[in-house]
């Protein structure tokens, strides 16, 4: 006979709407976009800080978190420095919160010390000095912080005021959900947290693109930077190899060969030059000045042979065993090179015509000799 079984489950009331909470499913979605601007706004303020207070600084993100705004003040002392802004152009209101630690040690290191000593941290007034360098170091954040938001949305931070309760900082109601992110800023090895609250309401607008997956977005060109390296580049050190002559042998009379023999050779007319493995130059061989010279007929723009698909060329040595031939090089010949003929009329004054001999079989002999 079959038996029957009845299970019954006993769930509170309070865990079958959390099941459904919309607020809570919320809270546990991650928002790459913001994440992103986070990393970047941390890059920001670390270099900000460092030109303000010349010290070493180190910035960590935390992950940002969806929580009710009576949670988010829980978590903070009831005297505590809050800074009211204004987020145009969505509506309402936002505040940083910056920890006394950060301020304390700011101040020693702005007025000659080093942050090595511990500050009191007491429930005491701000003196007029530290207010001062507090609303600098506010300015500062949201400064980086519109500039960290610029790509992918333009918004602008107004500072309106400072509290420090709670009480009069009301910026939504206790049951919203608020949008908790959290910096810590080391600052000789003492860290404190800079807070930064906006209720989720205020973002409706951009919540799309905050919950995007998007993997990255364009930085600003650094022209300092960009000059530099174009000046380093232009004094690296490359290898130019002029091939006059090549041989095909048998592997056997190679082997076969002893000292004092001749392998007759015939010099390429005209000869390629690879640079670093790229067959650049072409041009005539002969001698100038007492010397032997090459004179350049054409050149190839290293930046062409970026726009065509190398697929058998190697950078460096190894190529000029497999490309020799110039196979690589005819494909540009047939191309217009304006660039070449104005290198070929600049070297003309240089290296006249009248001045190159043609090598012979003879002369090489001679040389030897």
């Amino acid at each position: 006979m079959a038996e029957e079984y009845n299970f019954e489950m006993s769930i509170d009331a309070s865990d079958q709407r959390g099941m459904f909470d919309k607020s809570k499913i919320i809270a546990r979605r991650r928002m790459p976009t913001l994440e992103l601007i986070h990393e970047r706004f941390c890059r920001a303020v670390r270099l900000t800080l460092f030109n303000m207070i010349r010290t070493p600084i180190e910035v960590q993100m935390h992950m940002p978190v969806v929580k009710t705004y009576e949670q988010f003040v829980n978590e903070f002392p009831e005297r505590t420095n809050i800074n009211i802004v204004g987020i145009r152009p969505l509506r309402g209101v936002g505040c940083w919160i910056i920890d006394p630690g950060v301020v304390y040690i700011a101040v020693d290191n702005m007025f000659g010390g080093e942050g090595r000593i511990a500050p009191r941290l007491g429930m005491r007034e701000y003196t007029q000095t530290e207010m001062r360098i507090i609303r600098r170091l506010v300015d500062a954040f949201l400064g980086d912080y519109e500039k960290s938001w610029k790509p992918i949305h333009e918004i602008k931070f107004d500072f309106m005021r400072q509290e420090t309760n709670f009480g009069f900082a009301k910026i939504t109601s206790p049951g919203e959900m608020v949008l908790h992110s959290k910096f810590t800023i080391d600052i000789n090895g003492r860290k404190g947290d800079v807070d930064l609250c906006i209720p989720f309401w205020v973002l409706e607008p951009v919540k799309a693109i905050l919950y995007n997956n998007m993997q990255g977005f364009q930085a600003e060109p650094d022209e300092h930077w960009s000059s530099l390296l174009n000046d380093q580049v232009h004094e690296a050190k490359v290898t130019a190899v002029a091939v006059l002559a090549r041989k095909q042998m048998l592997l056997g009379d190679v082997i076969s060969m002893s000292v004092g023999e001749i392998i007759p050779i015939e010099i390429l007319d005209p000869i390629t030059v690879y640079v670093d493995g790229l067959p650049v130059i072409r041009g005539q061989y002969g001698v100038k000045n007492g010397r032997y010279s090459v004179k350049i007929d054409s050149i190839q723009h290293p930046a062409e042979f970026l726009k065509s698909p190398l697929e058998n060329a190697r950078l460096g040595p190894s190529m000029l065993r497999g490309q020799e031939t110039g196979e690589l090089y005819e494909s540009f010949a047939s191309k217009p090179q304006t660039e070449s003929e104005e290198t070929e009329e600049d070297l003309d004054s240089l290296f006249d015509t009248s001045d190159i001999e043609k090598l012979t079989p003879e002369m090489l002999t001679k040389e030897d000799k």
